[in-house]
């Protein structure tokens, strides 16, 4: 879940920025290793959910504004069922309310299928990511495609 502010203190964050210069980006370095434990493949993409924008780190959503219809090759990696894909190190820059996403798609998806899949879909699970290493696995629970990190138990485990 992504963490939430109170109007409260969103309201100092912005009063802060507006006073300043201007809101000061951090950079985090990202490293992130999918395991694919479901039955099919997957398409996996890093965003995040705030500025600035950079190459990299666009959503699907923001590269379909410039998006050639004919050329439906994404930015995604398509990783195969038991497979692992890894980023090495990712490096990105994120305003104080933006975050690291890993989205994870069922199938080997086109622009066009990775649009029509909002994050309420079964066949999406987004997940934040923390500044390091993030070791996840992925499988397909009831129809639903989920993400969790590799320490965590897996869905429905005794604990």
């Amino acid at each position: 879940m992504i963490p939430r502010m109170r109007f409260s203190s969103l309201a100092v964050v912005l009063l802060g920025c507006v006073a300043s210069v201007g809101c000061a980006t951090r950079t985090e370095t990202f490293d992130v290793a999918v395991r694919n434990e479901s039955a099919d493949p997957i398409t996996i993409w890093l965003t995040k959910t705030g500025g600035p924008e950079e190459e990299g780190w666009r959503s699907p959503e923001s590269i379909a504004i410039n998006f050639v219809v004919e050329d439906e090759k994404i930015g995604g990696v398509i990783v195969p069922a038991k497979n692992t894909a890894t980023t090495g190190k990712t490096k990105g820059k994120f305003a104080p309310d933006s975050y690291a996403v890993l989205r994870v798609y069922r199938g080997e998806m086109r622009m066009s299928e990775l649009l029509a899949n909002g994050s309420d879909s079964p066949n999406r699970a987004d997940l934040v990511l923390e500044p390091g290493l993030n070791r996840l696995i992925v499988t397909d629970t009831d129809g639903k495609i989920t993400v969790r990190h590799a320490d965590a138990p897996p869905p429905g485990a005794k604990q």
